[in-house]
């Protein structure tokens, strides 16, 4: 269902921002799926004016115009509307324009004359069904203004998902009172008017239920001598922003209502009822429709109908018929407002494959109530807009009327007791009072509602606790325990990929104890207020050394290295994905997941065909990359100022503006102190620290969109020049992707140069990039003027020199 955020403050007084209202609804019970903002396609659109039309010599209706857009020349466009004609303001779509979310507007030669645009129909444009011409517009309006502020359209509407128990939220207003409520604001519903009537009712119309058990309620009034036309603009605004069509001003109203008050109402043609009467029965076996929607169908007895003396004009619940539909002829007419069995207009639905707003909701189960409103707000709308003539009375037939009072007994306590939570009974009390209910009795244990015709699932006392807790709200509702959550699966499947990621990468994962010496963080050169120096010691040890809870997988790490080299195995890939222990200011722990891994000595295991080389820090490096690709994370490198790196070998991880890590050699004095001799073995060892908590708590669970691979081809240039030694690759790479972000799909850097013709204090730099469009393939005039603009920001950034 859709639901106008302008239409709703008809009703309320809203003073939410349509952001936060959409959470507001959805914590409400009635879930937000979509927001669309009504409108933006109009921005597109121009007034402007026609400063000439000429008609073409050959052609019985085709124009050659000249329109004013508010540009600096006016542009020529060819129009064939016959109402198009010098000093008209119209709707123009320039070049670019897509109509209908799929025609776009092109440059086009029409009879030899160059047409720059279209001049728009209001069915062209979405507005109406109204194409006998352009749209014509005020004498005042302001050329070049868009058209969307022009017409003051523009709206915030709610895709919502209703549940099948709440037929009152199918309307506007019913929407409006939940937030009434919810918001503590006064209701403001439409009151009937007083209207002079004319000739009895009885003596125009006749009206009769032959299947009591089908329609509970059906009412009848006759407006005679009305005019049928276009609606309003504020009318056909609403409908359109709830996706209705608007038609005329009759038709229009009753969707109108159908929309405001979720129960549909419908508009005969009286001149066209045989016999000027109205009777609900079932259909006859294999009687024929006509439908409003041209098509023809076959009935059963198991289907009701409104007919009148002959023949079927509608299927009770679900549509009108072809053959009483209101059209620009009709000057009487007959306002149905009924109520119809749920099941009954369910199965004729279903069995005729016919789905509507009305059928939509009727099958929920409405109020036989309901329609005595609706058909007031009719006459009113009517009158107001249609004129005419109404006579005196409405036909009513209602056969058994629901005088049963359903009421509703609520304990206070209970309501404490099943929500673990005091709300004060003032409060209770004005929730259900701006729902409906009615109060009845109170004491001191309880309180007695009568329940309104429009909430018929408020049953129980634990309907009204639903309600209360509902608009009180549930993030209101204290939680007294915290919930104990065997395991998080989405952080656990995670887990086992990065373990999986670096097992593919040729590590080997190692399972250290918990414990650890926390003087080996004094090795490390941890400053005093380093968090990894928060340690929780055991207050009664077995060892000396394990002593506390570890701090930082590193150490284990280098021990653990230690041991693999004192055995022969000098070629130490390794890590462990696990927990580390903190201990907090007051007096609690805090437990963090960490990655950690090493690598030292040959990249690969020795290969008879292949030289083995040495791990570098680009190993460590790569790692990192194939890691937040995994876990589709954007990160940059900053300097890492960690003391046990060697200096200038080392770098942060940054993500978000967060350091969530590091890597890098470890400084050959620390990794000593760890009985690890780096140059008596000929290899360094490097070092990966992750904070994976800090992962997990940014990290977008959601799936990702598949992509097509592109079918067009790839444009590929190299680049080269000097720049300053102090300025990053990585500002390097993110100017030159910022100055097309939909073409150049990657740049990488290709070669570092140093020395010989290169000034002091510059380096020679050389990066290829990756050039694509979605759309079309890359002509060798645009790749250049592309990399002209490369040129450009880089100069202007960097100053650079090109080689």
């Amino acid at each position: 269902m859709k639901i106008s955020y302008k239409w709703l403050k008809d009703y309320v007084n809203l003073d939410v921002d349509p952001k936060i209202l959409e959470d507001h609804l959805t914590f409400a019970g009635i879930e937000v799926e979509a927001i669309e903002h009504i409108g933006e396609d109009l921005k597109q659109f121009i007034v402007a004016e026609v400063l000439s039309a000429q008609k073409i010599e050959g052609s019985d209706h085709l124009q050659v115009c000249m329109v004013n857009d508010g540009g600096e020349e006016p542009v020529q466009v060819v129009c064939g509307a016959p109402n198009c004609r010098t000093g008209l303001k119209v709707a123009f779509a320039p070049v670019g324009s897509i109509i209908g979310g799929e025609f776009k507007i092109k440059k086009a030669k029409l009879k030899g004359y160059a047409s720059h645009g279209m001049i728009c129909s209001a069915k062209e444009l979405g507005i109406s069904e109204d194409h006998d011409g352009i749209m014509e517009l005020d004498t005042k309006a302001s050329i070049g203004q868009d058209l969307a502020s022009y017409l003051d359209f523009n709206d915030i509407v709610y895709d919502v998902e209703i549940t099948p128990n709440r037929p009152d939220l199918l309307g506007i207003i019913g929407v409006a009172r939940d937030l009434s409520a919810l918001y503590h604001k006064e209701l403001h519903l439409p009151q009937a008017k007083e209207w002079n009537t004319y000739d009895d009712v009885n003596d125009s119309l006749k009206l009769e239920i032959q299947n009591q058990d089908k329609c509970s309620r059906y009412l009848a009034t006759v407006i005679k001598n009305v005019e049928v036309k276009e609606s309003p603009d504020w009318l056909k605004k609403r409908l359109i922003a709830v996706e209705l069509r608007p038609i005329n001003n009759i038709v229009d109203i009753t969707n109108f209502i159908l929309m405001e008050t979720g129960h549909p109402i419908h508009a005969f043609d009286y001149d066209k009822l045989a016999g000027k009467k109205i009777i609900v029965r079932d259909a006859f076996e294999n009687e024929s429709f006509p439908a409003l929607n041209g098509e023809v169908y076959k009935l059963s007895q198991d289907d009701l109908v409104i007919a009148d003396g002959d023949k079927a004009i509608g299927l009770a619940g679900v549509m009108g018929g072809a053959n009483s539909e209101i059209t620009l002829n009709t000057q009487n007419i007959v306002i149905e407002s009924a109520c119809f069995n749920y099941a009954t207009v369910r199965r004729t639905s279903q069995r005729h494959k016919l789905f509507s707003d009305s059928s939509y909701r009727f099958e929920r189960g409405l109020s036989s109530e309901t329609p005595v409103f609706t058909k007031d707000r009719a006459i009113d709308l009517i009158l107001d807009l249609a004129g005419g003539q109404l006579q005196q009375g409405s036909l009513d037939v209602y056969p058994n009327p629901d005088l049963a009072k359903i009421e509703v007994e609520l304990r206070p306590a209970r309501v404490e007791l099943l929500l673990g939570a005091h709300i004060p009974l003032v409060e209770i009390k004005s929730y259900l009072k701006a729902l409906g209910l009615e109060l009845i009795t109170e004491s001191s244990e309880k309180i007695k509602y009568k329940i309104p015709h429009f909430r018929g699932d408020l049953l129980r006392e634990i309907d009204l606790i639903e309600e209360i807790v509902r608009l009180h709200g549930y993030n209101n509702i204290p939680v007294k325990t915290s919930p104990q959550g065997i395991m998080n699966h989405k952080h656990f499947r995670l887990e086992r990929k990065i373990k999986d990621l670096m097992v593919t990468a040729g590590l080997y994962e190692v399972i250290n104890l918990t414990l650890f010496d926390p003087d080996n963080l004094n090795k490390l050169r941890l400053s005093e207020d380093d968090f990894r120096r928060r340690l929780v010691e055991l207050k009664n040890p077995q060892s000396n050394v394990l002593r506390a809870m570890r701090t930082t997988l590193i150490t284990n790490l280098l021990n653990c290295t230690e041991y693999n080299i004192n055995r022969g195995n000098k070629d130490v890939r390794i890590f462990e994905l696990n927990k580390i222990i903190l201990n907090n200011s007051d007096k609690t722990t805090e437990e963090r997941k960490s990655l950690t891994a090493l690598l030292s000595g040959n990249r690969f295991d020795n290969y008879w065909k292949d030289k083995s080389t040495k791990c570098d820090f680009y190993d460590v490096k790569g790692i990192v990359e194939d890691l937040f690709t995994e876990v589709n994370l954007t990160i940059s490198y900053t300097p890492s100022q960690e003391k046990f790196y060697t200096e200038n070998h080392s770098l942060d991880i940054i993500c978000k503006k967060l350091k969530i890590g590091s890597f890098g050699q470890i400084d050959p004095k620390i990794a000593k102190s760890f009985n690890i001799d780096t140059v008596e073995l000929k290899q360094d060892v490097y070092i990966l620290d992750i904070d994976l908590t800090q992962i997990l708590e940014i990290m977008d669970f959601s799936k990702r969109d598949f992509q097509e691979i592109n079918k067009f081809p790839n444009v590929y240039r190299d680049i080269s020049f000097n720049v300053n030694s102090d300025i990053k690759v990585s500002d390097i790479i993110s100017t030159i992707e910022v100055v097309n972000k939909a073409v150049v799909k990657n740049v990488s850097l290709m070669d570092e140069y140093k020395g010989k013709n290169i000034p002091k204090g510059k380096r020679s730099l050389m990066f290829s990039l990756t050039l694509n469009s979605e759309n079309k393939t890359l002509t060798d005039k645009f790749t250049e003027q592309l990399m002209q603009k490369v040129i450009q920001s880089l100069e202007k950034n960097y100053n650079i020199e090109m080689r």
